[in-house]
């Protein structure tokens, strides 16, 4: 085989390759591209620090949902077997939550990538881990930017597309990847709801 067909070779199996990672790549079941970013609204800032450290809930889907809405319907059914014969959560995640392979191969994936896990349970159908900006990057194929926030005196972070892994089956959600909502307090003292009422009827 001479030179030129080696290198013919090299390129069409380098490019089948490529096509077969990136046919593994399984999208989320979920959205988390906001609708702010991708219509502008939102004013591309720049990237997220390489040193920051983000803390995620990678969520893995239910195994049967079929099964389960079944099992929920016979569950108020006095005919059915199953009335009001409820699981307890290890018997729920062996009907109807991940298997132990699906949720190590998850765990597996995230090491990998340089992430630390730092909670989550096969029974909850979650892992949670920490890691910098580029073990993101690596592990879920996004960019973490920043933007001005529309409504609020603020910059906060999301992906710029929608996250992807590559494993054999899909995950339900990754939590944790923008800030653009945080919580705010439902409390509010009478005396500021007061004097925000005084000041509404100047």
């Amino acid at each position: 085989m001479n030179r030129k067909s080696c290198v013919l070779l090299l390129s069409i199996v380098a490019f089948v390759s490529a096509g077969v990672m990136e046919g593994r790549a399984q999208t989320l079941m979920t959205r988390h591209v906001r609708e702010v970013t991708l219509t502008g609204q939102a004013k591309l800032i720049g990237h997220l620090s390489a040193t920051q450290i983000m803390q995620l809930d990678v969520v893995l889907p239910l195994r049967d949902q079929a099964g389960l809405d079944a099992f929920l319907a016979n569950l108020r059914n006095p005919n059915s077997s199953d009335y009001e014969r409820y699981l307890t959560p290890a018997e729920f995640t062996e009907r109807f939550g991940p298997t132990q392979k699906d949720y190590d191969a998850v765990v597996e994936y995230l090491q990998n990538h340089g992430l630390a896990i730092v909670g989550g349970s096969r029974d909850s159908m979650e892992v949670q881990v920490k890691g910098s900006v580029p073990n993101i990057k690596s592990a879920f194929h996004v960019n973490i930017l920043t933007y001005q926030h529309p409504y609020e005196n603020r910059v906060f972070y999301a992906p710029d597309r929608e996250p992807t892994v590559d494993l054999a089956f899909q995950l339900w959600h990754i939590s944790g990847l923008d800030n653009y909502s945080i919580p705010h307090p439902m409390f509010v003292k009478k005396s500021e709801y007061a004097g925000g009422a005084r000041h509404r009827s100047e």
